[in-house]
This record gives structure tokens, C-alpha cells and sequence, in this order.
């Protein structure tokens, strides 16, 4: 389950593995946290992780996309962004593989920008971004070599950032009105540059160009409305701003899943084509596996699995009992919101902590720099 680092005490242990500013290594899966960890962590702009809950479903095997494969990928964006190459085939080649494992049935459970230092957003949220729409792609019946195109465009949506000053980009309040309208610059930065690649698609340009626009008029950079916007477009549009919500930011905390999800659902041919809307909420849920819930019989629990097609009633595993309620038969019975995030820490927190994970003072990780 996911959980600021403001919250994490000795003794938890992680899901999922932690990378720092470059994609290093900080911190592999099923790591125990000392108080060093944490603090190197807090250091290390990392906002977030994944921590192991109070049952053992987490360490059941899923079939999920692999977060090494994700770094992967992310390593390859930021490469091919830096030499500035004017030839498609490495994201190419990586948007294959993403492809596949889509397509093999791999859930796209958990993003690359929940364990990743805030300093790598930009790309890890790429990343992110290609396989949300990818997923919305294969809903929505697209053949392989439209995914493809969809995959290019949306990997590679803010490739104009990388013309936005970095004191624009990573300022960690709000930006003026002169930075925003800078910072508004950026699918059209994006889109002369991708236009200078051999081979590209005028489909995934039209991603990078138009990600901002909006069905009621309201977006950048030209304002269009409706179905002027292409559908591959809006399917990048939706996943970016489901995943940027969705995040922790340096100014700001994510919002939990359930509340993106409504945002998300209430956006219909307000913000985005509906069409579009109902194929990207089949493949994001309000309650991932891992959320700690309280029920409407004053019940508290942790949802260890989900019912297909009833999104809002998941089955839940109740923390006193280790009863499970299955919400799917159970009608009566809603979730009713969220566990507190102090409250999850006195939960998922060993009684017991190992005495290492005790340390006096503040020691960094392996290769960080204080």
C-alpha cells in the first residue's frame, strides 16, 4: 500500500524497490525501514512508497507489469531524450514491449512515479502515462499498429519540457503567470522536436501537441473542442491527469484513488470525449488491493480483492477478525472512506523492531550525498 514518507516508522517493510534522482537503486523490495532509510528517503525527494500491510495477500504472486520493466523503460526515454536522437526505433522497440505485456494480461497495477525521487517526475510519469493509455487502447479494440502510435505519442506527451527552464519546471510552489503561460509552451516545444524524428507518426505528433486540449474548449495550445481532438489525443489527456493527481508533489499531497476516479468519471464530454472516459475507468479502480478501508458498520479492513466490473465493491479483509467481507454480496455494507495515514502507520508498524532499525542519528544511504 502506498504511503508518504512522512508517515513511515522503523520496522515497516517495502512492496516495491525505491529509485533515486538517476534510477539508482535506494532501497529493494522487502527491504525492512531503519530510521536511516527514512530519513535518507525524506533526503532523497522521495515522496512516497510502497509498504506491505497488516496481511499476507501482499505477498502473493500478482500478475503485474514488473517495476524493473518500468525503470527499463524510463532509463531509455531519458537517454533518448538527452543525445537529442532523430530516429524512433529505441522507443520504439520499448513501446513493443510495453505492448506486450499488456496483451499477455499483465495489470497495470501501481505507478513508477510512487517510488521514485521526485527529481525523475517528468520521465517516471512518461512512463506511467504509455501504459495507462496503452491499456485504454486495448479496451477500446485498437490493432497493434495503432497502439503502437498511440504508445509513441504518449511516452514521449512532454518531450517540450525538456525546453522549459529547470526553474520553472521543478519549482516546488506555484508557478506565476508568466511562468504558467512558459510552462503552457511545452506541447508545441514537444512537437516541433518530435517532428525533426525520421519516421514519425502524425498521430502520436497530434498526442504530443494536443494533450492539453479539452472538450469543452478549455485547453492549450489552440483551444479546440469536441471531436476536433483527436480520440488518441484525449486517451493521453485522461491518463495524464489521472496519474498527475494521483502522485505526491512537493506542493502538494496525491489525491487518493477513489476521489481521481470520480474526478475522472464526472469529466465526461465536459472534459473528455465520454467514450474515452468509460474505457480509462475499466482499467484504473477507486480501491486498489492493499487500501486500508473503513466500512459503514464501523468495520476496519484492508481490501485484498477486487470484483470485477463493481469497482466500488471490492472484497474486504476486516483487521480484527481477518474475516473477509465480499461487498459484491454483501449489499448492505459501503466504504465509507480511507484509514488516516497515522493510523495506517501504528498498524502496518512490527510490534517488535529489530534493533538495527533503531538509529540514533541521521546515516544515508550507500552513494546518496547529504
Amino acid at each position: 500500500m502506498k504511503l508518504s514518507t512522512s508517515y513511515l516508522l522503523p520496522g515497516m517493510r517495502l512492496a516495491r524497490p525505491v529509485y533515486g534522482q538517476n534510477g539508482e537503486l535506494l532501497l529493494g523490495r522487502d527491504a525492512v525501514l531503519t530510521l536511516r532509510n527514512i530519513v535518507s528517503l525524506q533526503r532523497c525527494r522521495v515522496l512516497s512508497v510502497d509498504i506491505k500491510g497488516p496481511f499476507g495477500f501482499d505477498d502473493e504472486e500478482r500478475n503485474v507489469i514488473e517495476d524493473e520493466m518500468r525503470l527499463g523503460v524510463m532509463n531509455v526515454v531519458h537517454e533518448w531524450t538527452l543525445k537529442n536522437e532523430n530516429k524512433l526505433e529505441h522507443i520504439a522497440g520499448t513501446v513493443e514491449v510495453i505492448i506486450d505485456e499488456i496483451l499477455s494480461g499483465k495489470e497495470v497495477a501501481g505507478g513508477l512515479t510512487q517510488i521514485c525521487s521526485a527529481d525523475i517526475y517528468t520521465y517516471a510519469h512518461s512512463v506511467d502515462v504509455c501504459i495507462l493509455s496503452l491499456s485504454v487502447g486495448v479496451k477500446l479494440g485498437y490493432a497493434r499498429p495503432k497502439l503502437l502510435r498511440l504508445g509513441i505519442g504518449s511516452l514521449l506527451h512532454d518531450l517540450g519540457k525538456t525546453k522549459i527552464p529547470a526553474e520553472i519546471l521543478n519549482k516546488p510552489g506555484e508557478l506565476t503567470p508568466d511562468e504558467f503561460n512558459e510552462m503552457k509552451k511545452h506541447p508545441e516545444y514537444g512537437h516541433q522536436i518530435f517532428q525533426k524524428t525520421r519516421g514519425f507518426s502524425s498521430q502520436s505528433a497530434s498526442i504530443i501537441l494536443c494533450h492539453h486540449e479539452r472538450y469543452d474548449g478549455t485547453g492549450y495550445p489552440r483551444g479546440l473542442k469536441g471531436d476536433k481532438i483527436s480520440e488518441m489525443s484525449v486517451i493521453c489527456a485522461v491518463s495524464d491527469v489521472y496519474n498527475a493527481i494521483t502522485t505526491d508533489r512537493v506542493y502538494r499531497d496525491a489525491l487518493p484513488p477513489h476521489e481521481a476516479y470520480e474526478m475522472v468519471m464526472a469529466s465526461g464530454n465536459l472534459l473528455f470525449n465520454f467514450k474515452v472516459v468509460k474505457a480509462f475507468l475499466k482499467c484504473v479502480t477507486p480501491y486498489p488491493v492493499g487500501s486500508m478501508v473503513r466500512l459503514s458498520n464501523n468495520v476496519t479492513g484492508c481490501v485484498c480483492r477486487l470484483n470485477q466490473g463493481i469497482p466500488y465493491r471490492p472484497v474486504v479483509k476486516v483487521l480484527d477478525s481477518e474475516e473477509e467481507i465480499d461487498l459484491q454480496n454483501e449489499r448492505s455494507i459501503v466504504i465509507t472512506g480511507l484509514i488516516h495515514p497515522e493510523e495506517i502507520s501504528e498498524l502496518v508498524a512490527k510490534e517488535d523492531v529489530p534493533a538495527d532499525c533503531i538509529v540514533p542519528h541521521e546515516i544515508m544511504l550507500p552513494g546518496v550525498v547529504s
